[in-house]
C-alpha cells in the first residue's frame, strides 16, 4: 500500500446531508477513525 503523508488518525473527514452509510463503513474499514457524520442538512 502507498504511504500517505499523515498517519489515519490525524486525517479528519466531514461528512454531511446525502452520504450514503455504506461510506461511513468503508473509512472505518480502512483504518479511518477521525470521522465527523451528520445525515442532516446544516443550519437547518
Amino acid at each position: 500500500m502507498a504511504k500517505v503523508s499523515l498517519e489515519k488518525d490525524k486525517i479528519k473527514f466531514l461528512l454531511v446531508e446525502g452520504v450514503h452509510q455504506k461510506a461511513l463503513e468503508s473509512l472505518r474499514a480502512a483504518g479511518y477513525t477521525n470521522i465527523e457524520y451528520h445525515k442532516g442538512r446544516a443550519g437547518r
